[in-house]
């Protein structure tokens, strides 16, 4: 856990930066920011769970490692057009944060959300969620919508910087 954390904290805080301090918050930049985001979230997923950790515990992040990948794929699938990248991109970071932040809480339901991962897993869990959740129920422009997943990145970042800095009990 805590390596992904620190390679996921990496990932997050480079493409938050890249959203925080790019002069257009358009679609496109958002499209290609959740695309790489998607694909290195999933990059990040799988190798260190091939590597680090054998059983049942890879196969849980093997649901993660695909959503994200597709996630990612299209993101950068998105056709071009103005009205269509805008719809992409809000409808693919609706699915990103719902569904992350739903395997994430499972992930904390089975660690128990009386340790310290079942801890970080709920936090991140909820930031995905409540990312979901406003752009679901928020009519945002996309200057604002580009904006939100900018700063979900970085205070996931620094949630997961923070995880992965803590040592273990």
């Amino acid at each position: 856990m805590k390596l992904t954390s620190g390679l996921r904290a990496a990932l997050s805080l480079a493409i938050g930066f890249f959203i925080t301090f790019s002069q257009l918050h358009s679609a496109s930049i958002g499209l290609v920011s959740l695309g790489f985001y998607g694909i290195g979230i999933a990059v990040i997923t799988l190798a260190v769970h091939l590597v680090k950790q054998r059983g049942i515990s890879t196969i849980e992040a093997i649901p993660f490692a695909v959503i994200a990948l597709t996630i990612g794929v299209f993101a950068l699938l998105v056709p071009e057009g103005e009205q269509t990248e805008i719809a992409g991109f809000i409808a693919l970071v609706t699915a990103w944060g719902l569904l992350s932040g739903v395997l994430e809480l499972y992930a904390a339901r089975k660690e128990k959300f009386s340790t310290g991962i079942g801890r970080d897993y709920l936090i991140s869990a909820v930031f995905a969620i409540l990312l979901g959740a406003l752009f679901l129920i928020a009519p945002l422009d996309i200057v604002s919508a580009v904006g939100f997943f900018g700063a979900y990145l970085v205070i996931s970042a620094v949630h997961l910087g923070i995880s992965a800095l803590t040592p273990a009990k």
